[in-house]
């Protein structure tokens, strides 16, 4: 089967400024492969519409009226995660960042992305990949690791980030699962990994050796199925284990 005869992928646009939503719903129509089938300017509709829809992806834009994009997500998450949800905002602190992947968020946009560029976030979040914008990708990253995206990516990220000019989608090797059972020392851990913190300064704060430290981190990604500490602190954030 060609690309052209493959099934379309079923849009929905939250955005509540209509010439941007137009525009948006134009550009994406032009491309291959997408189907716009609801649209709404309303964080609280668009979880009526998401439940009576059942979009592929919603294109989510996070200052919405009435209701937040990101509360929105959270909502719609709850009742059908299959659903997958890019974030198109104009936004980049790490705060609101951190706060939409918490809320089942699989991609982060920016305002100023090409339609081609969306076309290529949308096509990875509906294959199961987490899509982020590199200026997102970088800010997350140097949170979790206090390193530039250039050293991430040779060590953490070998084989599992396909990259663009623009952007950057991290494979997800594990599904939304129910809630991980972590010790209380893990979840210290966890909380540390979070805030950025190294081996060596977790060790420092909790008052225990690197090895203890290493032995704890080790435990976590089995234990929440993930192979490192970023995929650790983003799925962490996701089923509540830990806050930003």
């Amino acid at each position: 089967m060609t690309e052209n005869q493959q099934k379309k992928i079923r849009l929905m646009l939250v955005e509540d400024h209509i010439l941007i939503r137009i525009g948006m719903k134009l550009s994406l129509e032009k491309l291959e492969n997408i189907e716009v089938i609801a649209e709404t300017s309303n964080g609280r509709e668009a979880i009526d519409l998401a439940r009576e829809k059942n979009p592929d992806v919603i294109i989510m834009d996070i200052g919405l009226i009435e209701l937040d994009g990101i509360e929105a997500t959270k909502k719609i998450k709850e009742t059908n995660p299959n659903i997958k949800i890019v974030m198109l905002t104009v936004h980049e602190s790490e705060k609101e960042i951190l706060a939409s992947l918490t809320s089942g968020a699989d991609g982060y946009c920016l305002k100023d992305i090409s339609p081609e560029q969306l076309y290529i976030a949308i096509k990875s979040v509906n294959a199961g990949e987490i899509w982020l914008a590199k200026e997102v990708a970088e800010k997350v990253l140097r949170n979790l690791y206090g390193k530039d995206l250039s050293d991430i990516k040779k060590v953490d990220f070998a084989n599992k980030v396909t990259e663009t000019k623009n952007e950057m989608a991290i494979k997800k090797p594990y599904e939304r699962t129910s809630v991980t059972q972590l010790s209380d020392r893990e979840l210290d851990v966890l909380k540390l990994i979070v805030d950025g913190k190294s081996n060596q300064e977790i060790a420092g704060k909790l008052f225990i050796t690197l090895a203890t430290v290493k032995t704890h981190v080790r435990s976590i990604l089995t234990k929440l199925s993930v192979d490192d500490r970023t995929q650790a602190a983003v799925k962490g954030m996701r089923e509540g284990l830990v806050s930003f």
